[in-house]
């Protein structure tokens, strides 16, 4: 039995070395062939700019919820700004009913949003622009930098991905120059009473878009990812390394070639229950919504044909928002 999600040096990505590329390629298709997910390390991304967002996410979480709840998001399907406890519960996306997640979280998308792209048909509000809080001042300065450092580390890792799945380089950054890719800082607070019967600090789910690169901090109640064996895989990571999986938009897109798992935030054990909060950064990296998501090139045959009918990225996505939001409701 596997104790312990693969970890994948990026070093060789980042320096350009084709023959040492080959062994990060193999070693990312096999885990995203098994699991879906795995761990990695020499990403790029400097620990500094970490530690600060970690430390301007602990200030703003820390602030009263009527000061938070000054920038509440509103828009459907497009979390900008601050999403209060009782808004998600995300094992209602796999038809689960449990109570909403022990979690708040803050929002973000793309920087620079025009109004010729705040919705795409048949979907709604999608491009929103962003809400910002007043305090603390190192808060809007470190997400927007860290923001910039995942979708620059998405470009690496879209490279890898298009060398496992023997497509020409280039592909998949053409595909994502307009993104709608979502930043969420979720904090998961110490719990004050017993979670209900089926609660936790996030349910079983899958993600919902082409990949997801996580942080969380080290403390009891954190990620487990579901094997196909049926177990519940703790995430166990170093302090700035980063985990990384595909949602199911890319396991569409690959034809099922690549497990989009489901995982879940586990509660903390009791006696960890009045002091142990945690912090995590998730960023959630989507194509332009309106972008036509169909079978990649070599993930047909005549013995694999195609098994999903085409559809945008953003109707793809907003199926499992919407699930999500009806916790809520």
């Amino acid at each position: 039995m596997q104790d312990q999600l693969p970890t994948i040096s990026l070093a060789p990505a980042l320096s350009g070395d084709r023959a040492a590329m080959a062994e990060v390629v193999a070693a990312v298709d096999a885990s995203l062939r098994r699991l879906g997910f795995f761990i990695i390390t020499d990403h790029g991304v400097p620990a500094a700019s970490i530690d600060a967002i970690m430390a301007a996410s602990r200030g703003f979480f820390d602030q009263p919820v009527e000061v938070k709840d000054a920038i509440r998001s509103s828009a459907f399907g497009s979390h900008r700004g601050y999403i209060a406890t009782g808004v998600e519960a995300l094992a209602h996306t796999l038809g689960n009913k449990t109570p909403p997640d022990l979690k708040e979280s803050f929002g973000m998308g793309p920087p620079s949003v025009t109004a010729d792209r705040s919705a795409v048909a048949g979907v709604g509000p999608t491009y929103q622009p962003n809400q910002w809080p007043a305090a603390p001042a190192a808060f809007k300065p470190s997400v927007l930098a860290f923001y910039q450092e995942m979708e620059q580390l998405t470009d690496v890792l879209m490279e890898v991905f298009a060398a496992a799945l023997d497509i020409e380089p280039g592909y998949f950054h053409d595909r994502f120059q307009d993104h709608n890719s979502t930043f969420r800082i979720a904090h998961y607070p110490p719990l004050a009473k017993k979670p209900e019967p089926g609660q936790l600090r996030a349910g079983a789910h899958t993600d919902y878009g082409a990949l997801t690169i996580l942080l969380g901090e080290n403390t009891p109640g954190g990620l487990e990812v579901l094997t196909p064996e049926g177990d519940w895989l703790p995430a166990k990571t170093n302090a700035h390394d980063f985990v990384v999986n595909i949602g199911d938009l890319m396991q569409t897109w690959s034809n099922d070639r690549w497990r989009s798992s489901e995982h879940r935030v586990a509660n903390p054990p009791p006696e960890a229950w009045p002091g142990v909060s945690r912090i995590s950064l998730a960023y959630f990296c989507n194509p332009d919504d309106a972008l036509e998501i169909a079978c990649l090139p070599g993930c047909a045959s005549a013995d694999n044909p195609a098994r999903y009918a085409p559809a945008t990225a953003g109707a793809l996505r907003h199926r499992k928002i919407s699930a999500a939001k009806a916790a809520a409701e």
